[in-house]
């Protein structure tokens, strides 16, 4: 266990799930209707980076000194089994760092190493997390959509659309892992399949966190 008591976290409320879903735009828009403080995740990354070391963080290490092209080479099941391991390392860097911060604010955490099994452990009620999935067709159609980033990272690799085809199917793998996971904790599922808006998502999320 982290923490001495889950009630530390208790001004915290918890919004993982897996790529393309939404998240860092609900996140956002959140944090401007109930004046939430956002945690961004993926903003926290050179900094998690320069602490990873290969013994504390064994596969975010390799992970980070591994090309993209070496990366997207692997199988789906290596590519998985590795992003899980890779964000419940991460997970215990955010929950140091969650730490340090002031517990007068109302934070709002969003992102990928939200492990549904690490962040039941500091829940004292289910309604602090939710984990938004999206189906794997949306996933599909818009995860090019997301910035010009995707494509500058299959540049760099040798196979571009093998990389991409074994990139989308690992990422899909773990929705289902993390839906299959999260429900089986008995944790909240949103599952994003481009039929509401983002603003409906949202209020679908602020209602869980009883912030309506």
């Amino acid at each position: 266990m982290m923490a001495d008591s889950n009630c530390q976290f208790e001004h915290i409320l918890w919004m993982g799930g897996s790529p393309c879903a939404g998240k860092t735009s609900i996140a956002d828009l959140l944090a401007d209707q109930y004046r939430l403080v956002v945690y961004h995740v993926d903003e926290m990354f050179d900094e998690f980076h320069q602490q990873v070391t290969r013994t504390q963080q064994p596969c975010l290490y390799k992970w980070t000194h591994t090309s993209w092209n070496d990366l997207w080479r692997q199988s789906k099941e290596k590519l998985l089994s590795e992003a899980i391991e890779c964000y419940s390392e991460q997970f215990e860097m955010i929950v140091r760092d969650l730490n340090k911060r002031s517990s007068k604010e109302r934070i709002l955490v969003e992102g990928n190493s939200l492990l549904p099994d690490r962040v039941a452990e500091l829940l004292s009620k289910k309604e602090g997390g939710i984990w938004v999935v999206p189906t794997e067709s949306f996933q599909r159609e818009r995860y090019r959509a997301r910035g010009q980033w995707v494509e500058e990272i299959l540049a760099e690799c040798d196979d571009p659309e093998g990389a991409y085809r074994n990139w989308m199917e690992r990422d899909a793998a773990f929705g289902q892992w993390i839906n299959e996971r999260a429900r089986e904790l008995n944790l909240e599922v949103l599952e994003v399949s481009g039929q509401r808006t983002l603003e409906e998502n949202a209020e679908i999320i602020a209602r869980h966190f009883g912030l309506i």
